[in-house]
């Protein structure tokens, strides 16, 4: 996995899930060995007191049965448990008032002392077990204390008991083995951790190179997917995505660069020409005012030029700052048609208004009115004299509509998913006699996009266009 030169070990990302990695396992590990190891402790005690209870029953069967009497049976007890090695017997025999009936020579090492208040609580046939720790000495001692009837008559306490050293040792050597056990585990989930940490960030080194090679000059490049359909090839197929976006942007960008290059230069250069005409030779006072006229009507168009390039600049980084309040369009509408009414009768074109239903809508009044009059002016524009314009407002409970018709000149369907595009025109030499500079659809279709609406065409060569403006409604006040 490549890396940028001087970027610190413990900040890689290989390091760092390694290293959650060898936490979580160490973790888990020891709360494994630590279960297990709580598990045999508890068990080798259970197994402890298990023998314990029936060292008690063997020793009361021993004095119960036995045909010698007590002192006899305890010696005789006492003589075949005392040579055990690993689980000698300790025993303890009080009568009912706590003293000692009997005792073996190894209890003393205990130094167990007498509880009357243990003694008082314990009823016939019952028992408990204890630890008992000794000053001085390294293993405890496990004590079994039950009370015995003896052929109905010899009511006595037993206490026996034995050593934990067995146990100790067991438990000794387990911890040992968990310890000798943990630093391989751990080496070995180092080592496992490293190598999925690095497996699983190989995709991602080669994202990262993939990416880094991808250019101004080579937005045409994709990043392969894996096929895998996991979580890095959503990755990859948003990167992908993105550069598609991004290709679209500098695709957009050249052409708007070619486009207003092209756009300004045939006005200046017709201006330039016209000034070196001038200047060629003395002229009437009246060429001069007549070449003025013409250079500041180009001096406008590029000045209106370059207006809608500022604004739709403006709109690229959502600093076109839309003021929204409700705005009611059959006002709205209703007064633009009153305006270009008289515009369009001065080209004997006819501009009606059909039905015009209440409708409101959050939006910016004056941007609103620019997308219409931009619908309106070029309806007018392209429709020839004896043309109809007409113009709607219709309300369907969840947009206002707006419809503006013409019977002008049309658009072909193949021209329909350019028709927004900046500096795109169906007929230049049409568009350049009615000064237009193919900016106007494309303020329109973001100030409709900018107001959560849209814009629908229905064209035919011939025959006309027919806009319809949808825009989502809102609660009039």
């Amino acid at each position: 996995m490549s890396l940028k030169k001087g970027t610190k070990f413990y900040k890689r990302t290989d390091f760092k899930i390694t290293l959650w990695y060898i936490v979580t396992f160490l973790v888990t590990t020891s709360i494994i060995f630590t279960f297990m190891y709580m598990r045999i402790r508890h068990h080798l005690i259970k197994e402890i007191d298990r023998f314990l209870q029936d060292e008690s029953r063997e020793f009361a069967l021993k004095i119960s049965e036995t045909p010698m009497d007590f002192n006899e049976a305890i010696k005789e007890y006492e003589r075949d448990t005392l040579g055990r090695e690993y689980y000698p017997i300790y025993f303890r025999v009080l009568d009912e008032n706590g003293m000692i009936i009997a005792t073996s020579r190894n209890f003393g090492e205990i130094v167990y002392p007498i509880n009357q208040e243990k003694l008082k609580g314990i009823a016939v046939g019952s028992r408990y077990v204890e630890t008992v720790k000794v000053p001085g000495r390294r293993t405890p001692f496990r004590i079994l204390i039950s009370r015995l009837i003896v052929d109905k008559k010899f009511d006595s306490v037993i206490q026996i008991g034995t050593r934990m050293r067995s146990m100790s040792k067991t438990l000794g050597n387990l911890s040992e083995n968990i310890l000798t056990a943990i630093p391989i585990v751990l080496i070995l989930g180092t080592m496992g951790g490293w190598i999925l940490a690095r497996r699983g960030l190989a995709p991602i080194a080669y994202i990262t190179k993939a990416t880094q090679k991808i250019t101004a000059t080579n937005l045409g490049n994709r990043l392969k997917s894996r096929q895998s359909n996991d979580e890095l090839d959503q990755l990859i197929a948003t990167i992908n995505e993105m550069v598609s976006r991004l290709e679209d942007s500098f695709k957009r960008m050249n052409q708007l660069t070619a486009d207003v290059s092209h756009e300004l230069r045939t006005p200046l250069s017709a201006m330039r020409g016209e000034a070196e005409l001038l200047l060629s030779k003395p002229r009437p006072t009246g060429e001069y005012r007549k070449a003025l006229v013409t250079s500041i009507e180009k001096l406008d168009f590029l000045a209106r030029m370059i207006d809608d390039l500022i604004l739709l600049s403006k709109f690229d980084s959502n600093e076109a700052g839309l003021q929204m309040i409700p705005v009611k369009l059959a006002q709205l509408v209703t007064n633009l048609w009153e305006f270009f009414k008289v515009l369009a009768e001065q080209k004997g074109i006819t501009f009606s208004v059909g039905e015009i239903e209440q409708a409101a809508v959050a939006g910016d009044r004056t941007r609103l009115q620019q997308l219409f009059t931009n619908l309106i002016d070029n309806a007018i524009k392209f429709t020839a004299s004896g043309g109809h314009i007409d113009i709607s407002l219709r309300n369907d409970g969840r947009f206002a509509k707006v419809s503006i018709s013409d019977t002008g000149i049309g658009i072909p369907n193949a021209e329909f998913k350019h028709i927004f595009e900046r500096f795109y025109q169906v007929d230049k030499a049409r568009g350049k006699e009615s000064g237009g500079v193919g900016l106007g659809l494309s303020i329109c279709q973001w100030i409709a996009k900018a107001h959560h609406g849209k814009i629908a065409l229905e064209s035919a060569v011939g025959k006309g266009s027919h806009f319809v403006v949808s825009l989502p409604l809102v609660a009039e006040k």
